[in-house]
């Protein structure tokens, strides 16, 4: 029996497979619930017409029953039973009374319908008038072949008992019976099916053609064309259904326009982004018959738009950004109007269309054909320096930022989109290092090596601030008159793992382009007030000097970590000096003391580190807050013949002492150096002289020991020299 349902559900999947429409369905559907009505219809109603057939039976007994009943009261009263007997003989000739007779009791006589047959034959009564004899009630008796009815007959007067009628009613066969009927309710349902049929196919035509519509939208937005038409003005369920689709639509193609616009558009210019640039560059490598198109990248670099963000805000940062975005757009929208430089031929059509997108922070990027000439592309990338240069009146406030740009073209440059763009980049390295606002080719700039070096470098410097493998050393600070040691400058190293220990002149520059010289001050500045903190307990007061950088106070927040490294590692703020170059305080002489107010209050020192290479001007010097000026080590090593250097030292030291500053002469290498400070009042000098910077363990057992120095000459050509820019440490 489980088998059944199986097969059924079978049969049924199978039939699904080979009609998939839905109007073909339907009418299938409602073809076979007639069908199945059908059925139950001839059934029932064959049931009902063979009940009817049997109560038509039935009735028409009685009726003649009755007949023959109403017609014997006379016979039998006046005894005229031969006209009785033609009588019935006549009613069973109709063919629908298989026989009739009528008994009288009074004479014990019966009369009946049988012409073989008399009434003086001697006949025994039929067990139904025996009934009825004694009952005085009708009596019924019905068989398969049959109808058997027995009457009383009673006087129309007296109502008595003259006799009794019986009457027997052939009845149809049941098998012909049922024939009969089923073949006249098959002809009703045949009638009926073929006007309905018509009436489903037309029903289901209407019913699924707003489906199929729906459907044909639903296959048309799948395709990717979300303005495909809904049949949204019906009231019914569908007209609900289409409306809830098209709202559906709807939002999905706004999500999708966000998506697209998150993905490939800068939120701030409304420019392309990085995403929308590398894939416009990569569709337009090439172009008509796989031939390689020549591709120009020029990668822009804002200068000084960092002090721009941090001075006024991240939202006058944002608005400048989108003054250079539409700067850069109008001028290629002119360029690509005009033709570049004005050479292109009217008739010339460009390989693609120019585009420029902001890759991110201060960076934007331009890609557009290099069909035209070296000079045209260097004209151009002029003309976008120009551009940028220009000053910009952001809310009231007039700002003024520059460009550097790298430029390298494919493939000349290199075999993919990543290789230009890198190549763009190192070549707009290049040009901020020669001072920036200006283009500077790929091509022209020395081999790569250097590139790719600085690149790694800064890739490992990353990894070694993670690990911890930067390091300090001490440089003893000595008191010229007690010829005591009265403090140390904190100088960072980088125990390389496979190049060794390094000095700053090795990853300071890379620390500065990358960014990465505010970590690398901040892990200086804590390392060395830790080990500070460590002589302090040890009953050892010694000051500390560390160098700090333009990153580090333009960066927000510089002066609460400060003080915050001081608190954790519990060093002494009067014990902490802080040295910064003579360019970076005179660059934004504002935003030095701002960020220096506070730390000058909690009772840090500041010196101005190679003082004398810069442009100090008087007036700011007397509102910022130093109280150390350090002699520039070029001047130190000149005092020997340069007279020059020595007057300017003897400047510095006067001025110094006239404004009540303490000096520091950095590179003293010689006696003889040493005895020209202390006769022009240099109070404090380092160098080689003394010692070379040491690590912190050597650094105790040296001052420990430390007497003056005695016709020691240091070796100028020392890689560890302060003034060396060398590797070595």
């Amino acid at each position: 029996m489980g088998e059944t349902p199986r097969v059924v559900t079978k049969l049924v999947g199978i039939l699904l497979a080979w009609l998939p429409g839905l109007s073909s369905r339907f009418v299938l559907l409602v073809a076979g619930l007639f069908l199945a009505l059908s059925v139950v219809m001839i059934m029932v109603a064959s049931y009902l017409d063979l009940r009817d057939e049997e109560q038509r039976a039935v009735s028409d007994a009685k009726a003649i029953g009755a007949t023959v009943s109403r017609l014997a009261v006379p016979h039998l009263t006046n005894h005229h039973y031969l006209i009785l007997e033609q009588e019935l003989e006549s009613i069973a000739a109709s063919g629908v009374v298989e026989f009739a007779q009528v008994y009288d009791p009074a004479r014990t006589v019966t009369i009946d319908s049988d012409p073989d047959t008399s009434y003086f034959d001697e006949t025994e009564n039929h067990a139904l008038v025996r009934e009825v004899l004694d009952t005085g009630h009708d009596q019924l008796r019905q068989t398969r072949e049959r109808v058997e009815i027995a009457l009383p007959v009673r006087d129309m007067v007296s109502g008595d008992m003259l006799g009794t009628a019986l009457v027997s009613v052939k009845r149809m066969p049941v098998n012909g019976m049922l024939l009969s009927i089923w073949g006249r309710n098959i002809v009703i349902t045949l009638v009926l099916l073929v006007f309905c049929v018509p009436v489903t196919i037309h029903f289901a035509e209407n019913f699924v053609r707003p489906i199929n519509a729906l459907t044909q939208a639903a296959h048309t937005v799948s395709s990717g064309n979300f303005d495909a038409p809904f049949p949204v003005d019906r009231k019914d369920e569908i007209g609900v259904l289409a409306r809830a689709y098209r709202d559906m639509v709807a939002t999905i193609r706004n999500n999708m326009a966000r998506i697209h616009e998150l993905a490939y558009v800068d939120p701030v210019t409304r420019l392309p982004n990085r995403e929308s640039f590398r894939q416009h560059f990569n569709a337009n490598m090439e172009g008509a018959g796989g031939k390689p198109n020549r591709v120009c990248v020029l990668f822009i670099d804002l200068d000084r738009f960092k002090r721009v963000n941090d001075s006024y805000g991240h939202d006058h940062g944002d608005a400048l950004l989108k003054e250079v975005a539409t700067r850069l757009q109008r001028l290629l929208d002119t360029r690509a109007r005009d033709g570049a430089a004005g050479k292109e031929s009217v008739d010339r059509k460009p390989a693609f269309a120019p585009l420029v997108a902001r890759l991110g922070g201060d960076e934007f990027a331009v890609v557009l054909p290099a069909e035209m000439p070296m000079e045209d592309l260097r004209l151009f990338a002029e003309q976008l320096v120009q551009c940028v240069e220009q000053p910009l009146e952001i809310s009231g406030l007039t700002m003024a930022v520059g460009a550097s740009i790298g430029v390298s073209v494919y493939p000349d440059d290199g075999e993919d989109y990543t290789a230009i763009l890198k190549n763009a980049d190192i070549a707009m390295y290049a040009a901020k290092r020669t001072g920036g606002n200006r283009a500077c080719f790929y091509q022209e700039i020395e081999s790569d090596s250097h590139a790719h070096e600085r690149i790694r470098l800064e890739a490992e410097l990353k990894i070694a601030l993670l690990r911890d493998e930067i390091t300090i050393v001490f440089q003893p600070k000595i008191d010229c008159t007690s010829m005591s040691v009265v403090g140390a400058e904190v100088l960072a190293r980088w125990n390389h793992p496979d190049r060794g220990l390094l000095s700053p002149g090795c990853f300071i520059d890379v620390a500065e382009e990358s960014g990465l010289i505010t970590r690398l001050g901040e892990r200086v500045l804590d390392l060395a007030c830790r080990q500070g903190r460590v002589w302090l307990d040890a009953g050892q007061r010694m000051p500390l000097a560390v160098n700090v950088s333009i990153r580090q106070i333009e960066q927000p927040g510089f002066t609460t970590r400060v003080l915050e490294t001081l608190d954790f590692t519990g060093f002494p703020a009067e014990l902490l000096q802080l040295e910064v170059t003579e360019t970076v305080a005179m660059a934004d002489p504002e935003q030095v003391s701002e960020a220096t107010g506070p730390l000058l209050k909690a009772g840090i020192t500041f010196a101005i580190d190679d003082f004398g290479t810069g442009y100090s001007s008087l007036a700011h010097l007397q509102r910022l807050p130093f109280n150390t000026f350090k002699i520039d080590q070029s001047f130190v090593s000149g005092l020997a013949g340069d007279h020059h250097s020595r007057s300017i030292v003897k400047t510095i030291l006067a001025m110094a002492k006239s404004l009540r500053y303490e000096v520091v002469a950095e590179g003293v290498e010689t006696i003889d150096q040493q005895a020209f400070l202390m006769e022009n009042g240099c109070t404090t000098a380092q160098g080689f002289l003394f010692a070379r910077p040491m690590p912190a363990d050597r650094f105790e057992a040296w001052a420990a020991a430390f007497t003056r120095p005695q016709g020691a000459q240091a070796d100028p050509a020392s890689p560890d020299r302060n003034s060396a820019s060398g590797c070595a440490a």
